[in-house]
């Protein structure tokens, strides 16, 4: 094993009016990094009170609708080997925070000019949104600066690609600012920055995409579809069957734009996953996006192969860079495949992927509705009516529940009363005592 280098760690960001975010943004660095620096673009709250208190450096730096213009100015004030650049609204957990710092003691005399992690975005309730990849963490040189006032980009003066190690795996940043309700201001930030950006280079592919996701936050569904088509066709032919994740994530974006539209045209559905399967083959959000959408129009069938191919896409090739959405709802993902093999007649197929979810949760209720509604049609099952039914009863308290817990009897009988497999309910219920019984109506009444 290589030996551990010391190396130092500079953590930077920029930030206005972020109070509510920035002890959490500096504590995760606490005796993790060597400095904090904070660059205020004009904050009006007690932002620059608080990261003062908490002992970070803070620089003022006039807002000149620049992202790049305003982190460069950040890298500038940084003095040791390794930057750290979060925004004010993410945050390493406290032992990733130290694998980070141990991981850069290994890559320190190494090749290495940055590291890939994870990038786990959440909802205002703690829950993931969606999963992806992130590169803020990078080495302080001199040639490694952002470019673009929007939606910018960690890039070399040289144009060289960035030595980059995949640790996806092992590290994960935390963002919490696509549940912020400051996102509609935002919006119009970010709007009327793409629009500069596109008056500039009007051929920019990407900008082209950032815009029409601007108005899919908006609801703006037929100029966000214009937008991405546009995008599409901007796209030149060479980033094509090379994953690339700006490009992949349009035409994503554009078949949840064709998906959402008031009358969805299939016709030309399929048209935009054709030209995205064919770019990047190993997208699996593609099939999970048509696997849910053929799923909801009760095309259980197409639902099915969908879901499938996005599963085995996944498994395949990892979420490194992509599958950000399934990898994000793989639990909803089995689960509703389960519910296209059951619709398909293949119960087998439906008991074996339900069991699967419950084995890692017993207590999901729809999965375990979704089990027993197998249960109770499997023609090897249901034709020995109540005895089958005592089975199905066996089977459950050997592999998920305790019947002799009152939490568990009570979850069975409440899956078996939902999914309508009234022998299995009967059992149950025969597992609680009279008085227990008189409870257990009351509470389902």
């Amino acid at each position: 094993m290589a030996k551990a280098a010391k190396v130092r760690i500079s953590q930077c960001m920029i930030v206005k009016n972020e109070e509510k975010n920035i002890e959490r943004a500096l504590s995760w660095g606490k005796g993790i990094v060597s400095e904090q620096i904070v660059v205020d673009t004009g904050s009006t709250d007690r932002t620059v009170d608080i990261a003062r208190q908490m002992g970070a450096k803070v620089y003022e730096f006039q807002w000149i609708d620049d992202f790049a213009a305003a982190k460069n100015y950040a890298i500038g004030k940084a003095k040791y080997e390794w930057i750290a650049f979060l925004d004010a609204d993410e945050y390493f957990t406290p032992e990733d925070g130290r694998k980070l710092l141990n991981a850069l003691r290994l890559l320190h005399d190494t090749g290495a000019e940055s590291i890939l992690t994870g990038w786990v975005n959440l909802d205002n309730q703690g829950n993931i949104m969606f999963v992806g990849t992130q590169r803020r963490i990078f080495r302080n040189l001199p040639f490694l600066r952002y470019k673009g006032r929007i939606h910018e980009s960690l890039t070399t003066k040289e144009g060289h690609l960035i030595d980059t190690v995949d640790m996806v795996e092992e590290l994960s940043i935390f963002h919490t600012g696509y549940g912020d309700q400051e996102n509609a201001k935002k919006s119009g930030r970010n709007l009327k920055l793409i629009q500069e950006e596109l008056k500039d280079n009007p051929d920019n592919y990407e900008m082209w995409g950032y815009l029409g996701q601007e108005h899919v936050s908006a609801g703006q569904w037929a100029e966000a579809e214009e937008a991405f088509w546009k995008a599409v066709h901007l796209m030149p032919d060479k980033i094509k069957g090379i994953y690339d994740a700006n490009a992949s994530l349009i035409l994503l974006r554009l078949i949840e734009v064709l998906i959402n539209r008031e009358e969805p045209s299939e016709e030309t559905l399929m048209k935009a996953y054709e030209l995205a399967v064919e770019g990047w083959p190993q997208e699996a959000d593609y099939d999970y996006y048509l696997g849910k959408y053929f799923a909801g129009k009760g095309n259980w069938q197409k639902g099915e192969t969908h879901l499938r191919q996005a599963l085995t896409l996944l498994e395949t090739y990892s979420n490194t860079g992509k599958s950000m959405v399934l990898s994000g709802e793989i639990q909803r993902a089995y689960e509703l495949l389960a519910v296209c093999c059951y619709n398909n007649g293949k119960y087998g197929d439906c008991v074996q992927l339900t069991t699967a979810l419950l084995k890692g949760n017993p207590y999901l209720m729809s999965t375990a509705m979704v089990l027993l509604m197998a249960f109770s049609k499997d023609p090897e099952i249901s034709m020995k009516g109540e005895e089958g039914a005592r089975a199905v009863a066996e089977f459950l308290g050997g592999n998920f529940y305790d019947f002799n817990s009152l939490k568990d009897r009570l979850f069975v009988l409440r899956a078996a009363m939902s999914a309508g497999y009234a022998d299995l309910a009967r059992i149950v219920r025969g597992m609680f005592t009279p008085e227990e019984l008189k409870s257990v109506d009351q509470a389902l009444k």
